[in-house]
């Protein structure tokens, strides 16, 4: 019985849509391109270039939009979606700090609003990942690092 329900959710599992995982290479070559929309899923404090812990930067990524994941769940999410640009017809790439908070935003336009899991796609390592490649910087400028400040921390400011 065991050995035929695991079958029957790997069966389903894989009929379900999957959004793709996408690294700061696919993010930085399509961020600002016509047709694609680069969602920032964090909270606005975050977005504006507070740090959230230790470790973890403020900021956002240069040409990202605020749509913090909470906001799915009010109401008017779908209208909401829509003014901010978040539309079906475009590619939606959704970060976060490390791309778990983004992967649930991703699977909730999926489900929930119905997007075409196609055209979605969670920036896997998100904000921690962008950071790593000292080009990458963080907008606004001063916002902080989650770093004691040190010569090291300057990249992440953007300077």
């Amino acid at each position: 019985m065991f050995a035929f329900i695991f079958i029957v959710t790997l069966i389903f599992s894989r009929l379900e849509p999957h959004v793709e995982e996408v690294d700061a290479q696919y993010v930085s070559e399509r961020k600002g391109m016509p047709g694609y929309v680069l969602v920032d899923a964090r909270p606005e404090d975050q977005y504006l270039g507070k740090s959230p812990r230790h470790g973890v930067p403020g900021g956002h990524i240069p040409g990202a939009l605020s749509f913090p994941f909470e906001d799915l769940k009010i109401p008017a999410a779908s209208a909401a979606l829509s003014k901010a640009g978040i539309t079906k017809d475009k590619t939606v790439i959704v970060y976060c700090n490390t791309g778990v908070l983004s992967g649930r935003f991703a699977d909730q336009l999926v489900r929930r609003f119905n997007f075409s899991a196609s055209r979605i796609k969670n920036y896997r390592g998100s904000t921690v990942d962008w950071v790593r490649n000292p080009r990458n910087i963080l907008l606004p400028p001063g916002h902080e690092t989650g770093f004691i400040e040190d010569v090291h921390s300057q990249r992440f400011r953007g300077k």
